[in-house]
């Protein structure tokens, strides 16, 4: 559970605590639901942009428990979804690149003989990896850990690639092939260049 829901889980208690607290003084006779004289009004201002009076202050009692209940809850609705960014270079590297992000696991779903699947997974994005290949590099594989809330760009830095062989491995590597050509005083027409059939 994140701070933010904590936050918003405590808002809600007390919302609560309120509406409680307030039927629990209107049975003690402390809180009445009867009309005061208009010079005992009760006034609520908010940045100058929202007045509640009421003259009823068991009323405006209830109402404010439930406000924060109803705020509580719509700040404790499912999250839409998030993208995640990242940001960073490939240094020397000329070829063209494919990146890959996948989660560190794959989530297998039960299915019965008859074909049927039944199943819930609960995907895990805190931590993904990072898959990056290029021809004649050797693929580069690096876990990354998301935030919680997933909001600001994950930096990679700069990122270098090994090369699987480098330009004076293939050069040195190519050898001359002896190869006699042949003669070409003792070929006739009727030879066949490329053996004998049988």
């Amino acid at each position: 559970m994140s701070a933010f829901d904590l936050v918003a889980l405590m808002g809600a208690g007390c919302g609560m605590a309120m509406v409680l607290g307030g039927i629990w003084l209107i049975a003690k006779g402390a809180l009445t639901f009867a009309a005061t004289p208009k010079t005992e009004a009760l006034t609520l201002e908010w940045k100058k942009q929202f007045r509640l009076t009421t003259q009823v202050p068991g009323m405006a009692f209830f109402l404010i428990g439930l406000l924060f209940v109803a705020v509580s809850l719509g700040f404790l609705r499912q999250p839409g979804l998030v993208p995640l960014e990242f940001e960073g270079e490939i240094k020397g590297v000329d070829e063209p690149v494919s990146i890959l992000v996948r989660p560190t696991s794959s989530w297998e779903l039960p299915s019965t003989t008859t074909g049927t699947i039944s199943g819930k997974i609960y995907p895990d994005l805190s931590v993904v990896v990072l898959v990056i290949n290029a021809p004649g590099y050797e693929p580069f594989t690096k876990s990354i850990k998301v935030s919680e809330q997933g909001r600001h760009v994950t930096p990679l830095g700069t990122l270098e690639l090994h090369r699987k062989l480098k330009k004076s491995d293939l050069t040195a590597s190519i050898a001359d092939l002896p190869f006699k050509p042949a003669d070409p005083a003792n070929a006739t027409n009727n030879t066949v260049a490329y053996g004998v059939a049988q």
